[in-house]
């Protein structure tokens, strides 16, 4: 009866897999759009550092860490208030912020005013992945879990995919147009045209959030109907804790190898194969676009173990993943001809791109529906500050004070991406033991 009362309610409040895919279709586009803000700094770093005569310390404090610190401290309240609050205006809100703060960025005029700037766009960003994930949770069966939300993650690589694509093509026409005239800014650098260029479009994408119903909210058998029960949280971690301990520390491994390559990698294809944004734009874009495909493969693939039984696939298939590229992965830095490296680069995507799709797949089958969001607060919270808070900003540290040569910048990165994977695969193979009988002991999975 309990089983039934609660599959009524689950047709009541989801909006059947129509609407749900049009939600993930409207979530996707925002997450690109993210992405793109996010990202397009990264290639504008050698312009950006001739300019406000900057370090690569400084640098990855504009690029990665002061974003970090701020997308990670705004992720917990923002996904407390996206389990009791309407989550589609938590995101709306999000979107305009970062929007904002993006072309505040164009309007920058020295290392600090564009700190702040990127510090904004942080925030704003945090509202997105838990309300989304959350979202995505309440509106697909278990089985279409990883699928689903293995789609959305796919953003992530659209759009770095679009911001190298997009960004090459932008910094090329805003160097042509260089001293413009910008209203209320006057002469505009080649940087500052691009940063103002792609902070515009996001609050119209925003507005798409109002066209998809709400799911609804999943309950938990014997959950009050307010979605509170006292030390839900306590009791959960207590249960998890040695689980939720090793998927932290292996996913914060491979945030720091990923964020390390995606702030890095184009400074270092500039610094060391000469190419310019122009050049290596659309051969990133294409790297990210293959892993991005990835992507969706391995959530069908996961989602097929999965239903065949295997429920620990997510991390099992996860750590098979990392073994077998690791070679690679290791090698990357190293190559000499830079078509091997983007080759290189490429498979290494396929390892660091996941790990938030199987970190939300896992935590929306273990975790009870009124606590998810704080859940995945607290997991992009770690990473964040971990990965992409510390991961830049180690590369950049070694440059400067180990090597002392910002010409040794792939030494740093190599050395980051190999230790970095390979404390990832320890820590997943070790997590195995506790994942099937966590899953087991949710009745309603």
């Amino acid at each position: 009866m309990l089983m039934s009362a609660r599959n009524q309610n689950d047709s009541r409040t989801n909006p059947g897999l129509g609407s749900a895919w049009w939600m993930v279709a409207v979530l996707f586009g925002l997450y690109v759009l993210s992405w793109v803000d996010r990202l397009i700094v990264s290639m504008l770093v050698t312009p950006i550092k001739a300019h406000l005569l900057l370090s690569d310390v400084q640098i990855s404090m504009i690029t990665s860490t002061s974003f970090a610190i701020f997308y990670a401290i705004f992720g917990l309240p923002l996904g407390w208030a996206s389990d009791r609050f309407s989550r589609r205006w938590i995101i709306f809100g999000g979107v305009v912020i970062w929007g904002v703060a993006t072309t505040a960025c164009g309007f920058a005029q020295s290392y600090e005013a564009l700190l702040i700037g990127r510090i904004f766009v942080g925030i704003g960003e945090a509202a997105l992945l838990p309300a989304a994930y959350s979202l995505i949770a309440d509106a697909f069966p278990s089985h279409l879990l990883t699928r689903a939300t293995s789609t959305f993650q796919t953003a992530g690589k659209v759009g770095s995919a679009t911001a190298f694509a997009l960004g090459g093509v932008a910094i090329a026409f805003a160097t042509a147009h260089s001293g413009i005239h910008i209203p209320f800014h006057g002469p505009a650098q080649p940087w500052q045209l691009v940063m103002m260029m792609v902070g515009v479009p996001g609050i119209l994408l925003a507005l798409l959030l109002f066209t998809f119903p709400d799911p609804g909210r999943r309950r938990t058998p014997g959950t009050a109907a307010n979605g509170e029960q006292k030390g839900l949280i306590k009791a959960f971690v207590t249960q998890n804790w040695k689980l939720l301990a090793l998927m932290l520390v292996g996913t914060s491994a491979l945030a720091m190898c990923g964020y390390s390559m995606t702030n890095w990698v184009p400074a270092y294809i500039e610094r060391h194969f000469g190419w310019k944004p122009v050049q290596y734009g659309f051969a990133l874009s294409l790297m990210n676009i293959v892993s991005a495909v990835s992507l969706v493969v391995n959530g069908w693939i996961v989602d097929k173990l999965f239903a065949r039984g295997m429920k620990d696939a997510h991390l099992r298939f996860y750590g098979w993943l990392i073994l077998g590229f690791l070679p690679v992965i290791a090698y990357m830095f190293f190559a000499t001809n830079p078509y091997v490296f983007l080759a290189c680069y490429c498979v290494a995507q396929f390892i660091t791109v996941p790990f938030m799709v199987y970190v939300s797949s896992v935590m929306g089958l273990i975790a009870p529906a009124t606590i998810r969001s704080r859940m995945l607060a607290s997991f992009l919270f770690v990473f964040t500050i971990l990965g992409q808070g510390a991961g830049p900003a180690i590369v950049a540290a070694l440059t400067q004070y180990v090597f002392h040569d910002e010409g040794a910048l792939g030494r740093s990165l190599a050395v980051v991406v190999t230790v970095s994977s390979i404390l990832a695969l320890i820590s997943f193979r070790m997590a195995l033991r506790y994942l099937a009988p966590a899953i087991a002991s949710r009745k309603d999975v």
